[in-house]
């Protein structure tokens, strides 16, 4: 699945390098710990270690990846940002895949990337963007929520792109009427995962910050572009290109977008305001590759998250 080289200088420029962190609690832990790993967090360690921590890692290895300086967790005034993510220049090409059992997924996956209405003449919405906020130093703003969900209609996902703060659990719910088989890459492990009709979500927990691909077993069309980043100020843009990010620290902060299937970005400055919705709409342009041309390299999760 390509990655649009955009992304990379969006996390680049913004990113935690990783590998100078020396986490080596994290890397023991690989060993020990499965995805579907069970156990609940221990409310004492997750209260001395400052961050949110719904997986089974040891808090202390989330809150040295999420607060690594030891900040004080924010507690000022917050405001919103909303508004519409937008896509011109080419219309995504069709992509290869078998939909005979289920045509209507061709919808989500049957191009390179999905459109939403047209804004304007050129101008179309475009569904699956990320969008992040970046520029406050100073203080870490600890995540709330225990888990991000995605949730399967009918026989697809609601969207190809998931973002989610790493020390979150990641929430496969099923709406469907078939069962699904999800596996979160890299790091599945020989137990699989079941999501089950009108059941409770399956859990996966990411091990690292980073890029993951959420896939199905038995339907090698479906594949969601996860996100696991260092902070909760982050979204995806719905199927009408429409997003919202609320809890942000007031104050000048940068917001940007890009895609993973599009080699563009775009960002801007805002000032956030206490109580108040700031409108941020940001357009990238698609350009289609020749049909000669090599393709770019794939997702993998080496891709740092932005913080």
């Amino acid at each position: 699945m390509p990655r649009a080289a955009s992304l990379l200088l969006l996390v680049a420029s913004a990113a935690l390098a990783l590998g100078a962190l020396g986490c080596e609690s994290c890397a023991k832990n690989d060993a020990q710990t499965s995805e579907g790993g069970g156990g609940d967090p221990d409310p004492a360690a997750m209260k001395e270690a400052g961050a949110l921590n719904a997986t089974p890692l040891p808090s202390a290895s989330v809150a040295a990846l999420v607060n690594p300086s030891k900040l004080p967790a924010y507690s000022g005034p917050v405001g919103s940002i909303e508004g519409m993510i937008t896509v011109t220049g080419d219309p995504p090409p069709a992509t290869p895949g078998d939909f005979a059992k289920c045509p209507a997924a061709s919808l989500t996956w049957g191009k390179k990337f999905r459109e939403g209405p047209e804004m304007a003449p050129g101008v179309r919405a475009l569904a699956d963007a990320i969008v992040v906020v970046t520029g406050y130093k100073g203080f870490y703003v600890p995540e709330k929520r225990e888990a991000k969900e995605v949730v399967i209609e009918d026989c697809a996902y609601t969207t190809r792109t998931a973002t989610m703060t790493f020390g979150q659990r990641l929430d496969v719910k099923n709406n469907s009427k078939d069962f699904w088989t999800p596996m979160l890459e890299p790091g599945s492990t020989m137990i699989l995962m079941m999501a089950t009709p009108k059941g409770d979500p399956a859990k996966m927990y990411p091990k690292r910050p980073g890029h993951y691909l959420l896939v199905d077993r038995d339907r090698r069309y479906s594949v969601v572009d996860v996100y696991a980043f260092l902070h909760p100020h982050h979204a995806s843009s719905d199927q009408f290109g429409h997003y919202r990010i609320d809890g942000i620290p007031v104050g000048k902060l940068r917001v940007s977008t890009t895609h993973p299937q599009i080699d563009d970005s775009a960002e801007k400055d805002v000032e956030i305001v206490a109580d108040v919705v700031t409108k941020v709409d940001l357009t990238v342009k698609n350009v289609n590759r020749d049909a000669g041309a090599s393709p770019p390299p794939s997702g993998d999760a080496a891709v740092p998250p932005v913080h």
